[in-house]
């Protein structure tokens, strides 16, 4: 298969796709499409950057249109909504609500606009959500969190959904999903068609999966943890936090007009970082889980239309995320664990450009680094310090926000998504009978 003409796709589809440039299906693509549109289950892992998106929502809607194609004509719309008012028939699970939100835009995007969807996550006052869940779309895409408040209020029913695909499946079914994760899987029909996509999938995730599928067709474009091949990956050592600082800051002006994103494991540095480095009147901005949903959207917003030009976040911002020309990822110090590594990373080289990732680190996690690197398999290089380039003002920062760092967690070498859980705003109100099988502790 060497085009999307090649697909058993519908030709209005494949024209909007021609349109769009893209003639050619990735490697994961042109696997897991024609899988996808004969109703297999699929576990599929591929490096970051590399069409998943599009290998899950092309079946989709090629099934939507498909049942549009022979099904009789609709009446109006009615305050109970159209043919499929029992709620949707496709569902997708992400993590994040930057995630969610992506993938809904890249549906509406290629979808005709008799596709109808919706995107859910906290951080949005949900009684939006239930005036839009009046007329039920065909396809609903959320975080776990919302999708349950919605479901257990009464305005969302998932007992008519045949089509579930869960995005980032490696952090949607590791311990902090996993409760989430299970009661959706509850009010689901036991009939239906489940598509798992990530570019990590662990022993004991892929295990895990497989109890909620049948006979899953695995697909691994690239095996075991692995990142781009266009990146280069290189070191510095640094004497103490002061100097991260100033390097951070010598390297982000090094960049010509790409991007940068800087990672850091904790949101006070986030703050704190973003501040010493000007802030966003010196073209930087900061993300984090704490931050509401009119801030995310706007400072996302800003950084893919150059108005920001660097951005420092946390795990938040190091999956799913697809910004064009981010010419370098910064990790201002050791990531907690490989797979965290491997998605920050994932942000730079996209779609076979080159790209760089640079990470900052102290005598102490050297040795730790080059570990970790030797498990990734990943080449790596230690650099001699730059002159350092002179900092900004720094931009002022809320009294509230000047908090003392919590004891930071012992980093382990083993995958794990439990510092990735922000998802979705902590302690998101809780509406009487919005509980579905059982209590559940607060969510990111």
């Amino acid at each position: 298969m060497s085009t999307f003409a090649d697909i058993n796709l519908p030709q209005s589809l494949a024209q909007r796709l021609i349109q769009a440039g893209l003639t050619t299906p990735t490697p994961v693509q042109q696997a897991a499409i024609p899988l996808a549109l004969k109703g297999q289950d699929i576990m599929a892992q591929a490096k970051t950057g590399s069409g998943k998106t599009l290998a899950f929502l092309l079946p989709i809607i090629e099934q939507v249109m498909r049942r549009e194609a022979s099904a009789p004509a609709p009446g109006p719309y009615t305050k109970s909504g159209p043919s499929h008012a029992s709620g949707p028939k496709f569902l997708v699970l992400a993590p994040t609500r930057e995630l969610a939100l992506q993938i809904e835009m890249e549906l509406r995007k290629y979808a005709p606009i008799s596709v109808t969807s919706l995107s859910v996550y906290g951080g949005t006052p949900i009684e939006r959500h239930y005036r839009a869940l009046q007329r039920p779309p065909m396809v609903m895409v959320g975080t776990p969190g919302r999708l349950l408040d919605l479901a257990g209020s009464g305005h969302l029913k998932l007992g008519g959904v045949t089509f579930l695909v869960m995005d980032e499946a490696d952090q949607l079914l590791d311990r902090g999903f996993l409760p989430d994760i299970q009661r959706i899987i509850r009010l689901l029909p036991a009939e239906r068609q489940t598509l798992l996509f990530s570019a990590t999938f662990s022993g004991e995730i892929q295990t895990l999966a497989q109890s909620m599928q049948r006979n899953p067709a695995r697909i691994s474009v690239d095996p075991g943890i692995s990142t781009p091949t266009t990146i280069v990956h290189a070191y510095y050592v640094v004497p103490g936090d002061q100097a991260r600082t100033q390097l951070v800051h010598t390297l982000l002006q090094t960049v010509g007009g790409g991007r940068s994103m800087v990672f850091c494991d904790q949101k006070y540095k986030v703050r704190r970082l973003a501040a010493h480095l000007g802030g966003e009147p010196a073209s930087v901005g900061a993300l984090t889980g704490n931050h509401s949903q009119v801030q995310r959207e706007r400072t996302l917003g800003a950084f893919r239309a150059g108005r920001l030009r660097s951005l420092v976040a946390t795990d938040v911002a190091a999956r799913g995320l697809d910004i064009q020309d981010v010419a370098q990822v910064i990790h201002y110090e050791l990531p907690t664990n490989p797979n965290s590594y491997v998605h920050r990373t994932g942000r730079t080289g996209r779609a076979e450009k080159e790209g760089a990732t640079f990470l900052i680190l102290s005598q102490s996690e050297e040795r730790e680094y080059l570990r970790m690197v030797r498990q990734l398999r990943i080449e790596t290089k230690k650099l001699a310090l730059p002159v350092f380039v002179t900092l900004p003002s720094p931009a002022p920062m809320p009294v509230s926000e000047q908090q003392a760092p919590r004891h930071r967690p012992r980093r382990s070498a083993e995958p794990s998504g439990r510092r990735f859980r922000e998802g979705e705003n902590r302690g998101s109100v809780h509406r009487q009978g919005a509980s579905v099988g059982g209590p559940r502790r607060p969510r990111y």
